[in-house]
């Protein structure tokens, strides 16, 4: 999809919630969709405030279809009711929870077909038992991607990573603990419940990404190949040189970095303790940003063995695989901004045995 395809369609980046939900006219074609929605950003945008600030639970049957496949790092899930559960159990335990939508990155693949990555700052108290444990009473703050594709009017597939091992952090958790709990329910279960992390490993190791690559002339081409250089062959400082001097990153559980040698640490950090560690990626999209900023999201998946000490401890020799995404703001040609999740906590949960790991 041509970068500036659909200019009337403007990106979400900085305005006020004020304007984001103010009524408009339809602006793009959109067949099938609710007659409310103007463009596809205005459906995500709008369907995300009324089901979650509005809690309207229920518009998740119309706006996902019935077998819809949700993918995680903690494993799939699929079916519109299981949404509707999880977003219940998930208001239960934050019912305070408020969703900051900052930006929608977009692109149409096929006629009517959209995919749309869609970065959230969720801001919660937990209030109520869940999966972690009892309420704790802490204020939270946490990032979430939600790549969805989207075709009349429902979200016909998804891939969600949340930043959960800083989240944990924030209500006073250990990530270790809570991961290595979480390992041990998972080794009660039949091994057939974890073939999908042995599928996708063997995808990533067999180089078969999911969307081909973008064009040579496509913004989001040098950063898939700074992104491919730095893993694959380990040419850190090459892949580094689309990074403007003053770039900016926010990576999961609170890391902040600047500059090129931040960004070489943080990913370095990642793979230095992988042996043979490879990297597909699995798509992209870009969208005009104001002042003629480009915004890219890129999704990918990581596949090594634990082989080396690190930040995640001594080496388990377990496989690890790891499904981000990263939305980069681009000027003049180099990222000024990465923003990237993953979710650390089901990295940890591998290393600890889980997940069929």
């Amino acid at each position: 999809m041509a970068l500036r395809a659909d200019p009337q369609v403007p990106s979400p980046a900085g305005r006020a919630i004020e304007d984001l939900l103010a009524h408009r006219p339809r602006r793009q074609a959109l067949a099938g969709f609710d007659p409310d929605y103007a463009d596809i950003v205005d459906y995500i945008i709008r369907c995300t405030h009324r089901i979650w600030e509005e809690k309207n639970v229920g518009l998740c049957r119309s706006h996902y279809s019935e077998d819809c496949p949700i993918h995680t790092l903690a494993g799939p899930v699929t079916g519109v009711e299981a949404v509707v559960a999880n977003t219940l159990a998930t208001l239960a335990a934050f019912p305070d929870r408020s969703l900051i939508g900052e930006d929608v990155i977009w692109s149409e693949d096929q006629p009517g077909l959209f995919h749309t990555s869609h970065r959230i700052v969720s801001l919660m108290t937990h209030l109520g038992d869940d999966a972690f444990g009892p309420a704790t009473g802490r204020r939270a703050e946490v990032m979430t991607i939600a790549d969805c594709l989207v075709r009349e009017n429902r979200i016909v597939e998804e891939w969600l990573v949340r930043d959960n091992a800083q989240l944990v952090r924030q209500l006073g958790l250990d990530p270790w603990t809570i991961a290595r709990a979480q390992a041990e329910g998972d080794r009660r279960l039949d091994g057939d419940a974890h073939a999908w992390r042995a599928d996708a490993l063997a995808r990533v190791r067999a180089d078969r990404p999911l969307s081909p690559a973008p064009e040579v002339d496509h913004p989001a081409h040098p950063v898939c190949r700074m992104l491919t250089t730095a893993v694959n062959e380990a040419m850190l400082g090459d892949a580094a040189k689309i990074l403007s001097v003053a770039v900016e990153g926010r990576w999961p559980s609170g890391r902040r970095w600047f500059g090129r040698g931040g960004w070489i640490g943080a990913v370095n950090q990642l793979v230095s303790v992988l042996e043979h560690p490879r990297l597909v990626i699995d798509h992209w999209a870009a969208r005009p940003l104001p002042h003629d900023d480009v915004a890219v999201a890129i999704r990918w998946s990581l596949a090594g063995r634990h082989a080396r000490a690190g930040v995640y401890g001594a080496p388990t020799g377990r496989d690890l695989l790891v499904m981000g995404v990263g939305h980069y703001r681009l000027r003049d040609d180099r990222v000024i901004e990465d923003i990237t999740v993953f979710d650390e906590l089901a990295v940890l949960r591998q290393l600890a045995g889980g997940l069929g790991a």
